[in-house]
């Protein structure tokens, strides 16, 4: 069906926000609903998410969070990981962003410094959700309460999975249950 001469087609269908929404400061429940690798500008490898909002006042609106490989950076990157339910040993992790894809965790934000006069939410921390029914306290992802250097335990609704991680070792994600 062609428009009508005063219209005009807009196809969104490959648009991502690059830039993310702003909402009130807060904590919010998200859903990682991509994730994508990419440059910084200074040259830095980072990962990018994009994190929707999962019910409330904002429920669909998107924040986008960058999360940069530097040494100064990675107690973030640590602390995205452990909130969707990925123990960090001190080594070398493989993770398939799109693995990532479908996790839940409470992120809280804050409003960022203006850039181009705009002001968009940054996160500042990332938090675990418990499964239901669970004794535990919902607590913010600590990057520094490692297990054992030399394994990671991933919990599955069924069972525990020990796995050796080094360099050539990919985290299985599918196994995590966070809803």
């Amino acid at each position: 069906m062609t428009p009508a001469p005063d219209t005009v087609v807009v196809d969104l269908t490959g648009y991502k926000d690059r830039n993310g929404a702003r909402v009130p400061e807060g904590t919010y429940r998200v859903i990682v609903e991509d994730a994508e690798q990419s440059k910084a500008k200074t040259g830095n490898t980072m990962i990018t998410v994009w994190l929707r909002i999962v019910g409330g006042d904002f429920d669909g609106d998107t924040i986008v969070d960058r999360l940069t490989m530097t040494e100064k950076s990675l107690f973030r990157v640590v602390g995205f990981l452990q909130a969707i339910g990925i123990k960090t040993p001190r080594s070398r992790l493989r993770v398939p962003l799109e693995a990532l894809k479908g996790k839940t965790l409470d992120v809280d934000v804050v409003d960022g410094e203006p850039y181009m006069k705009r002001i968009k939410s940054e996160v500042t921390s990332y938090m675990r959700v418990l499964p239901q029914g669970s004794t535990e306290k919902a607590v913010e992802a600590d990057p520094w309460e490692t297990p054992e250097p030399e394994a990671v335990a991933v919990e599955s609704s069924t069972e525990e999975v020990d796995a050796v991680v080094d360099a050539d070792t990919e985290v299985d994600l599918d196994g995590i249950d966070l809803r």
